[in-house]
């Protein structure tokens, strides 16, 4: 009876405290809840407050709406280093880039951006300026390099051609770095950050990018003030000027939310993974194009700098190439048209005999050099520096004698011989780009038809689109 009792008096304690948490666990989530609730009404009568000085102060045609807080709320978000503020103009162009009407443009805008904004974001955080300064040149180029205005800009970046040659910018028969989405980037920084130091204001540094900075400088001298911002300066800019810093801010907002706006990344002509290496001879794209398994035409959107079909490169000044990243890659071929060794030459001779005239090298690194500044000055790529020498990203390399030259290895050196006799009969990988045809396919490659492309893909008709993945057999 005893035991019934207790037994009865445990299971009432035991209901007791699971009721008793359940309570606390539902007074927590009321509390929350509440506090949540809070924290988003004092927010949006922030964010109302905020649209309302802007109306008052800066911009008098400002028609504030709901979808104006959900703008400005977003905006401030994705602000960085670079303000990125709200006004009419800046309201217009956000409603042209998200229109139905703009919806193919900024599918390709941002299905390009994946490719470009890999290679911006890098030298941009090497030359020390901000990430989201990559957005502007969207609205330079919509990201076509071989793009030139009505005033002879040329590039991603639109230089035109003084200025090019100001920041070093090669431009001659065999390339034009204008169009190289590294060496401009480059440039780009240098000009960026000149021009921050010189106005102390990222958005006029943006400003004078579009019109120069002397035009900048004009300006606030006939404005009279002394620290203006973009907004204060902007009457006495020349129109193009003022309307250039609301669609950069729009361009940034829309595609950084993307999502929202329904905006989906369209597959380009620039899909693949790419790896980027500096050649220090003078090679045929063609070999190149083969040994990873791409057409000539595919490997020169890659690199588009190149006029002819050949780099031009020296140990004294190697030239970057951007290398598709495929499945159908063969390293021996690679390395034989990486290293002008024409394979039928190949076959006449031991290939280690070729290949041993490439003994290892190595290089003492001077003060204040660093693994980065080293691989560009003798144009080896830094992940092979770190392979050779043991090191990681970060370790520090003032003093130490570097292997900047590897023998060739044995492995690779006993198959070139073979990869020579192949060199005839490749099967290469070709990404469907979007207007292509079997027919067109099939065109482009010496010894392919239209019905060994279906044979050798299982293909039961001749419907293909793009981003789809073919085999050719060559030869």
């Amino acid at each position: 009876m005893k035991f019934s009792i207790t037994l009865s008096i445990a299971t009432v304690f035991v209901f007791s405290c699971t009721v008793a948490q359940e309570v606390a666990i539902d007074t927590q989530k009321e509390e929350l809840n509440s506090s949540m609730n809070a924290f988003i009404e004092l927010q949006q009568k922030q964010l109302a407050s905020h649209l309302d000085s802007i109306k008052e102060n800066i911009d008098p045609t400002l028609e504030v709406s709901p979808e104006d807080l959900g703008i400005l709320r977003r905006l401030k978000s994705i602000s960085k280093e670079v303000p990125l503020e709200f006004n009419s103009q800046v309201r217009s162009y956000i409603g042209k880039y998200a229109s139905q009407n703009y919806r193919p443009y900024m599918n390709r805008l941002l299905g390009l951006s994946q490719h470009y904004f890999s290679i911006y974001e890098a030298v941009f955080e090497e030359t020390k300026i901000p990430e989201e300064i990559k957005y502007l040149s969207l609205v330079e180029s919509s990201l076509n390099p071989h793009l030139v205005s009505t005033s002879g800009a040329v590039g991603p970046w639109q230089f035109m051609y003084a200025t090019a040659k100001y920041y070093d910018l090669e431009m001659n028969g065999n390339i034009d770095e204008r169009k190289d989405a590294y060496a401009a980037s480059y440039a780009v920084a240098r000009y960026i950050n000149e021009a921050y130091t010189q106005f102390n204001d990222w958005l006029l540094a943006l400003a004078s990018y579009n019109c120069g900075r002397g035009c900048v400088q004009r300006a606030i001298q006939r404005s009279g003030f002394t620290n203006p911002s973009f907004w204060e300066l902007a009457p006495f800019l020349p129109k193009e000027t003022q309307n250039y810093i609301p669609k950069y801010i729009a361009m940034t907002y829309v595609l950084s939310n993307a999502d929202y706006y329904g905006i989906e990344e369209e597959a380009t002509e620039l899909q693949m993974a790419s790896k980027l290496i500096m050649v220090d001879k003078k090679i045929a794209l063609a070999n190149v194009a083969e040994a990873v398994g791409v057409s000539l035409d595919q490997l020169k959107k890659y690199n588009p700098a190149f006029k002819q079909n050949i780099v031009v490169g020296s140990v004294e000044k190697p030239r970057r190439l951007l290398l598709p990243i495929t499945e159908g890659t063969n390293d021996s071929l690679l390395y034989l048209a990486l290293n002008n060794i024409v394979p039928q030459d190949l076959l006449k001779s031991e290939p280690e005999t070729k290949l041993a005239v490439q003994g290892q090298k190595k290089y003492k690194v001077k003060n204040g050099e660093s693994l980065v500044s080293v691989s560009r000055k003798l144009g080896v790529p830094v992940q092979d520096l770190i392979a050779w020498n043991g090191l990681s990203s970060k370790s520090k390399v003032a003093g130490r004698l570097l292997i900047i030259e590897k023998p060739v290895d044995s492995h690779l050196a006993n198959n070139v011989k073979a990869a020579a006799a192949r060199a005839k009969n490749t099967t290469v990988v070709y990404t469907v780009q979007r207007g292509d045809s079997l027919d067109r396919i099939a065109n482009k490659f010496s010894g392919s038809s239209v019905s060994r492309l279906k044979a050798d893909n299982g293909l039961k008709s001749d419907m293909i689109k793009p981003g789809m993945k073919l085999k050719i057999n060559k030869g």
